[in-house]
């Protein structure tokens, strides 16, 4: 019974003619017109309301990781990433049921990487968003010997408590 009704959903699928439209001509014109109208000829196809739109001026950080305090990997240091700011609007609100917070801004949890500090500001640049830089501090090496320990001081005797 199941093996009829199987074959029967695939011979009907077999007969159907493949749809070869990609989009009808007035939705083509419709997005030509947006591209035309933006200004960096960029802009998200996805009916969000304007204040959202990536293309507007969206404020973004580009910034390096710092290495994880609790791990000895540096794996996270290489890549320079890109992330939108919180907008400010009041696109937050909190589940009741679960008490998660949900947002209306697509963008707040996307985050990109780039390899270079020079193609994420030229990326930034050419969708037109506004960007801030945050460089990463570096780190300064003492040199440190376990002789020091055991150096000669003048002065009193340093006692040390434990406990």
């Amino acid at each position: 019974m199941l093996s009829s009704c199987i074959r029967q959903v695939r011979y009907q699928s077999s007969l159907a003619a493949p749809f070869t439209q990609v989009a009808s001509v007035n939705q083509a014109a419709k997005v030509k017109q947006i591209i035309e109208n933006t200004q960096y000829g960029k802009q998200l196809i996805s009916g969000a309301p304007e204040e959202l739109s990536v293309s507007g001026n969206r404020l973004v950080r580009i910034y390096k990781e710092t290495q994880y305090a609790t791990q000895n990997g540096d794996r996270n240091t290489k890549f320079w990433k890109l992330e939108w700011d919180i907008l400010g609007k009041g696109n937050r609100w909190e589940n009741d049921l679960t008490g998660y917070q949900g947002t209306a801004d697509y963008m707040q949890a996307t985050r990109m990487d780039f390899s270079e500090k020079e193609e994420a500001i030229r990326f930034a640049e050419s969708n037109g968003w506004d960007y801030y830089l945050i460089e990463p501090k570096t780190k300064k090496f003492k040199k440190k010997d376990y002789s020091a320990n055991f150096y000669h001081s003048r002065g009193p005797l340093k006692s040390i408590f434990t406990k």
